[in-house]
């Protein structure tokens, strides 16, 4: 009986914490983010759980990357030309007040975050070609990013 109460409560404990971020892609619901750990490592992976999602993406898993693709089977690969990714990093991680990150003479990231929030900017060659916010709880846990050029939400679920 011990052993069954055990299985039945760790399943359910995994099933409540599977998917624990939703990815919208304009307006569309993409698929679900297991955990954002894989930041550190320059990408995010989501299962595609929308239907319609999977009937266009023709494959299991939606990842977004910043460098090299991730040796990840069943994938549909989108390279992150905007430093998205890199906002949401440095906005998880450091929090700055005001940081300006020259990435080269032509791309540069601004970062900006006050109380519960972050807003990002990044311009190549003098043009914003992408920003948005990232918004936090009172303790500081992640919400919701959404970034408004690409049309890209992450949030928790």
């Amino acid at each position: 009986m011990y052993k069954i109460l055990m299985i039945i409560l760790t399943a359910t404990v995994l099933s409540a914490n599977a998917g624990n971020y939703n990815i919208k892609f304009k307006g569309i619901k993409l698929g679900e983010i297991q955990t954002l750990d894989t930041l550190k490592d320059n990408y995010l992976k989501a299962e595609v759980t929308s239907r319609i999602a999977r009937f266009f993406i023709r494959h299991n898993y939606f990842v977004f990357h910043a460098d090299d693709k991730p040796d990840i089977k069943d994938a549909k690969f989108r390279r992150d030309k905007n430093m998205l990714l890199f906002a949401f990093y440095q906005s998880l991680t450091n929090k700055p007040k005001h940081m300006l990150y020259k990435i080269n003479d032509v791309k540069n990231m601004t970062i900006d975050c006050v109380d519960s929030e972050c807003k990002f900017v990044y311009t190549k060659k003098g043009k914003v070609n992408g920003k948005g916010l990232i918004t936090f709880d009172k303790n500081g846990e992640f919400l919701k990013l959404k970034e408004e050029i690409a049309s890209v939400e992450i949030s928790k679920k």
